[in-house]
């Protein structure tokens, strides 16, 4: 199997770009560390299963019918947390993104998609009980639409101690591991109430009788949604604790306008604005695949 997945949102900031990729076939993408530039094909041979990463999926949703024209298996990995706008500035109305989750849940599946409440952020002005009320109210809407979701907690990258410094004035609060897996079950048990199971991403610690190990990329569960043995594939694991199956990742870093605080694949938000604007700008070579204009 090949999974195909993104190290930016490209259903919200880059769907028209996706679908000419889709349609040419294949994709350069540059290596974040070391700028390797490889081929990636994307012809339906190719690739079994393309997992989209995004937090707002309606600029995509316009256009799937396009998309699935040119692919075989879509899967879908939709974070909604709920937070204010100083930690993610960019990102649609809390009521129109779990309207879109359920619009897709019923397109496909609720199997087809996994909501990711992720990373919880404790902060001096958001605590603990202010994520409970926040998930309380999304398990609530996805009763009968969602089955999975996945949790962690924000990594401390000094990217990220950054941008939360020079961003806002949100200072990340210590918790300690055993104070996370108490919180993680707390949620866990509010979930099951609406039929959902939580699983955590690479946060072992929060593991329990209620909180299962999560595998983002699951070529194991993937040939079962699908019915396609040729999703299987080899363990794949990108970081400590990733329980993930082998994948190829296109777009670049510093490419998502959508500002979060906590992002591990933008050095900053000016960064990521001004690449923005310089992709829009060529959206022919879109600054993913430089070497498209050699063809």
């Amino acid at each position: 199997m090949i999974a195909l997945t993104s190290w930016t949102d490209i259903p919200a900031f880059y769907p028209e770009w996706f679908i000419h990729r889709l349609n040419e076939g294949f994709v350069y993408v540059r290596q974040p560390y070391g700028g390797r530039i490889f081929r990636v094909s994307l012809k339906p041979d190719d690739i079994s299963c393309i997992v989209f990463w995004s937090k707002n999926f309606a600029p995509l949703i316009s256009r799937i019918e396009s998309v699935e024209k040119a692919a075989r298996h879509l899967f879908f990995h939709f974070t909604m947390t709920g937070v204010p706008d100083d930690m993610e500035s960019n990102t649609p109305p809390l009521a129109e993104v779990i309207n879109d989750f359920i619009y897709l849940s019923r397109r496909y599946s609720p199997e087809y998609l996994i909501w990711r409440f992720d990373p919880i952020c404790i902060t001096n002005k958001l605590s603990f009980e202010y994520y409970v009320e926040l998930f309380s109210e999304i398990t609530g809407k996805l009763h009968g639409h969602g089955a999975t979701c996945y949790i962690s907690f924000v990594q401390k990258y000094k990217k990220v101690l950054a941008n939360f410094e020079k961003f806002s004035g949100h200072t990340l609060t210590d918790i300690d591991l055993e104070t996370q897996k108490e919180y993680a079950s707390r949620l866990s048990r509010i979930a099951e109430k609406s039929g959902i199971r939580l699983y955590a991403c690479c946060n072992d610690h929060l593991l329990s009788g209620t909180v299962q190990k999560g595998s983002c990329i699951n070529s194991q569960a993937l040939s079962r949604i699908f019915h396609d043995s040729s999703l299987k594939s080899l363990p794949g694991p990108t970081r400590k604790q990733c329980a993930c199956s082998k994948s190829i990742d296109i777009g670049a870093y510093d490419t998502c306008p959508h500002g979060c605080l906590y992002c591990y694949a933008n050095a900053n938000r000016e960064k990521a604005d001004k690449a923005f604007q310089s992709i829009h700008a060529d959206m022919n070579g879109l600054g993913f695949h430089v070497e498209e204009k050699r063809q």
